[in-house]
């Protein structure tokens, strides 16, 4: 494309480049770019082809990229890839637009004389551009004096309305604004920001905002956000696929109960306390985040659950590590997936002492180097089952026959070993391991649901407990919608904000503002109110 008129790439690039920059700061493209850029246009297709890079900008240019196509699959226009340590896989993060400040020059102006050779005449040219991040306190104070009028007769007061952006951000009358509001909940649910952490902070940047009130802001959003939360727990009932884990906790004032057993139903006192967490994915392939801290394990809160599932409603499937109490006794029909990550995890104790672990070790990492390879692929769940049957079940297989050989030869691996014991959890839970093998959807490890947990675990390290139930009610509750928020791709503060703004509808239609479709929501508002006033 760039030798049908004497181009090389790094020319072509720069024709982009100059382009985009006239079309973001209204330029006039030059005629000479013009007559480059058609020449380019009308080159060989063949060309353009091999050069896919360049047509791929020039379409982003034209604005003719549709995130729909399969080779943006996955990718949308204003977002970004992203890999962090927060609590999530690799995914997309929303981006917020920058805002734009535009300078005009005071001293020459558009046709004065050029001050350098005083011959010229200044014409405009592309604008210089600097980028400047600036830094503000978490929350700030801004006192409103609204003017007032007296009748001198009959006593009656006028005041001045607060302006309408204000209000958008809170009734009259209300201290903490809703965005104040999302960033304690944020602070302390998504980046494990303690309720006196936050209060220090605020006291040495000059405004003291006590933990305790913090702590009532941030129950005022739960209290609103408890329809939408029960709105995801149906969804989440008819979900075909599960996985779930727990992680303990601790909460001060629980100190024990009668709990009835699931299966005897006999009373039995119980002391631990942990925080569940259950990822229902939805047949649309929207994940929701459920979590439950209390006097109960992972199982239990499965079982909440799928109480109202439908009984018609096909067997799910279900990813978690090999405990009996994972297993849900409301419903008798589920496809039980076991984690191959602790399966691993068996072996890797006795790397450092038994030889044979370090073989294991590698063979396992072939299977999740397919897993890969399915993921780059973006292949979908029958292609990526048939890929895992045919290239990693021969792995599984013979990693099975090494655990027999090594547990009948008892004179080189001894059964009672760490070693001896992690053939034996291998072979006891062969089948489960393998559904990836064989079910379509079947997922290779829990460490997603585990990725998750260490946003509860990031809290317990920073908080060390919860003083009551109630508290770590409103904990749950924030962290399910901002946690779903986060892994469904949805700016959480801008998400927290409107959900506050619009408590009302959130209560009555919870399905309208769910974070996949919160923003067609607003958008059908806004053309409602501009029929309205048209």
């Amino acid at each position: 494309m760039a030798d049908a008129v004497g181009l090389n790439m790094n020319e072509v690039n720069g024709l982009i480049g100059r382009v985009e920059y006239a079309i973001a700061h209204d330029l006039t493209v030059s005629s000479e770019d013009l007559k480059l850029l058609l020449d380019l246009l009308l080159g060989s297709n063949a060309r353009l082809n091999r050069q896919k890079s360049t047509i791929d900008k020039l379409r982003k240019l034209a604005g003719l990229v549709n995130p729909a196509e399969p080779g943006n699959r996955g990718r949308r226009l204003g977002t970004r890839q992203r890999h962090n340590r927060s609590g999530f896989a690799t995914g997309e993060t929303p981006e917020v637009e920058h805002e734009v400040e535009k300078h005009p020059l005071q001293t020459q102006h558009k046709g004065d004389q050029c001050p350098e050779c005083e011959k010229g005449k200044l014409n405009k040219t592309e604008p210089a551009s600097s980028l400047r991040v600036t830094g503000q306190a978490p929350l700030k104070v801004t006192r409103h004096i609204l003017e007032q009028l007296r009748c001198n007769t009959c006593g009656a007061y006028f005041t001045a309305e607060l302006p309408e952006d204000v209000l958008k951000d809170g009734a009259r009358g209300q201290h903490y604004g809703y965005s104040a509001r999302a960033l304690m909940a944020i602070y302390k649910n998504l980046t494990g920001v303690p309720y006196f952490r936050q209060q220090s902070l605020q006291q040495v940047l000059g405004m003291a905002v006590a933990a305790s009130t913090i702590y009532d802001q941030c129950k005022a959003v739960s209290d609103l956000l408890k329809p939408l939360v029960k709105y995801l727990l149906m969804l989440a009932a008819d979900a075909p696929d599960y996985a779930l884990d727990d992680t303990t906790n601790r909460i001060v004032d629980q100190t024990g109960k009668q709990i009835p057993d699931r299966r005897t139903k006999k009373p039995k006192h119980r002391t631990g306390v942990y925080t569940s967490a259950v990822v229902a994915t939805l047949e649309g392939g929207q994940p929701l985040v459920l979590f439950k801290t209390n006097i109960g394990h992972g199982g239990e809160w499965l079982d909440e659950v799928l109480q109202p599932r439908q009984t018609t409603a096909p067997p799910p499937l279900l990813m978690s590590d090999a405990l009996n109490r994972n297993q849900p006794s409301v419903i008798e029909r589920y496809i039980w997936c076991k984690c191959n990550a602790h399966a691993r995890r068996e072996f890797h104790h006795c790397i450092d002492t038994v030889a044979q672990a370090e073989w294991v070790i590698e063979e396992y990492g072939k299977i999740w180097q397919h897993n890969t390879h399915c993921d780059e692929a973006e292949l979908d769940v029958d292609a990526r089952q048939r890929y895992h049957h045919e290239h990693s079940l021969p792995v599984m297989e013979s990693l099975r026959e090494k655990c027999r050989d090594w547990i009948e030869r008892s004179d080189e691996i001894e059964p009672n070993s760490t070693f001896g014991k992690a053939c034996a959890y291998f072979l006891n839970h062969f089948e489960d391991l393998c559904r990836f093998c064989h079910v379509p959807g079947a997922k290779l490890d829990n460490n997603g649901v585990e990725q998750i947990l260490k946003l509860i675990i990031r809290v317990r390290k920073n908080s060390l407990f919860y003083k009551t139930q109630e508290g770590a009610d409103v904990g749950d509750i924030l962290t399910t919608v901002l946690a779903t928020a986060v892994a469904n791709n949805v700016n959480v503060f801008e998400y927290l904000v409107h959900l506050q703004q619009n408590w009302f509808d959130v209560g009555r239609n919870p399905q309208n503002w769910l974070p996949w479709n919160y923003q067609q929501t607003l958008q059908s508002r806004i053309q409602e109110n501009s029929a309205t006033v048209a």
